[in-house]
């Protein structure tokens, strides 16, 4: 392995500037995944669970889209996955397309895709890994590799193009042949090998690799910013407690089940049992207690985020709250979850972001204050 690569240098300057919510969605997606497609509902799938262009979750809209925080795959025709549903740029009818190698109907052809896929899994979960039987299986090779990221985080890495897979496992020292699931593989031993990186998740180590040896892009900033040009309202507090009354319960139960899965994906199973709803105590001071990993807590408070027409996105913090999440004993894992809303009103996606960077790139502003006195009648 080469010196400079996992240099303490290189990897303090990138987790300095690391923003964990991209950690955080990577897993929370795998475990989205996970509750969808259990290694043993694998070999029960049927062929319209499995497809992509059905306009719904199946598997391959799972491991291509739903999980795109954890491993990017696109940039090739949906005959990736060995069958799908869909138009061509030569036929606009909507029908079942596969790969010729598979079969010469869609029966056929999902059966030996399907077939394929249990045993890339079964290959996957062996003790001893056949790396070139594992490269030879017939499913594509971007496909198989975020499958078995998915799977065994253990075994393999999340990064899934063999080009880049190649580039990396050089860059660390490997044989530059190897096939490319073996570098998968490898490349997860050298973060397990190093002292620092040893505890940190593979979409973050990926992120590591990526920014330093595939692409070397410069290290970005926090995604909060402040907003451009103050704007100062006048507040309706009355529509914003009714507003917060909707929409609160409904970001808080988003969040806790979001929150189930990141840590299923994180493999933390362990720990979904032991989160504890504080929401009734509001003296805590933050709405969830949960864990980053074994031994480190994660205080969670769930903000629904709103936004005026003209405005920048803003939510609403109690005194209790900021002194929670700026004292010492909770500063380095006190999270905001921040639950975005659709046109509907629905919950539709979270940011999660450590409260003192929040802190760090936004705008606050007092909302209301508490005027305290002691009078004498007479």
């Amino acid at each position: 392995m080469t010196a400079n690569t996992l240099s303490v240098g290189l990897l303090k300057a990138f987790e300095k500037n690391y923003d964990p919510d991209r950690e955080a969605r990577a897993e929370q997606s795998r475990g989205e995944f996970l509750e969808s497609f259990p290694i043993t509902r694998l070999n029960r799938l049927k062929l319209d669970d499995y497809v992509i262009g059905l306009q719904r979750p199946t598997f391959c809209d799972r491991v291509e889209v739903k999980t795109r925080p954890w491993a990017v795959i696109q940039g090739s025709t949906a005959i990736k996955f060995g069958i799908y549903f869909g138009a061509t740029k030569s036929d606009t009818s909507k029908e079942y397309r596969f790969a010729k190698k598979f079969g010469d109907d869609s029966t056929t052809a999902f059966r030996s895709v399907r077939a394929a896929l249990v045993s890339l899994v079964r290959m996957g979960n062996d003790p001893q890994l056949d790396f070139a039987e594992i490269d030879a299986n017939p499913l594509s090779q971007m496909f198989k590799a975020k499958i078995l990221s998915l799977y065994f985080p253990d075994r393999f890495i999340n990064a899934c193009s063999a080009e880049h897979l190649q580039m990396i496992g050089v860059a660390l020292g490997f044989d530059p042949d190897l096939p490319a699931s073996q570098y998968q593989h490898l490349i997860v031993h050298a973060k397990l090998g190093n002292a620092t990186t040893r505890p940190w998740s593979n979409p973050k180590f990926t992120a590591f690799l990526y920014r330093t040896i595939v692409r070397a892009e410069s290290v970005s900033g926090s995604t909060i910013h402040k907003p451009a040009k103050k704007n100062h309202r006048k507040v309706n507090f009355e529509d914003i407690q009714d507003q917060r009354d909707q929409i609160g319960k409904a970001a808080e139960e988003f969040a806790v089940t979001w929150e189930r899965q990141r840590l299923e994906g994180a493999g933390l199973s362990d720990l979904i049992a032991a989160i504890e709803d504080r929401r009734d105590k509001p003296g805590y001071g933050y709405d969830f207690m949960s864990h980053t990993h074994h031994g480190r807590p994660r205080y969670i408070e769930v903000k629904s985020v709103g936004k005026i027409r003209g405005d920048s996105y803003r939510f609403f913090l109690s005194e209790n709250e900021r002194s929670t999440s700026e004292a010492a004993e909770y500063g380095d894992d006190y999270f905001f979850y921040l639950v975005f809303f659709d046109g509907k009103g629905a919950p539709q996606h979270l940011k999660s972001i450590l409260a003192r960077k929040m802190y760090e790139h936004s705008e606050i502003l007092p909302a209301s204050y508490i005027v305290r006195f002691d009078i004498q009648h007479v």
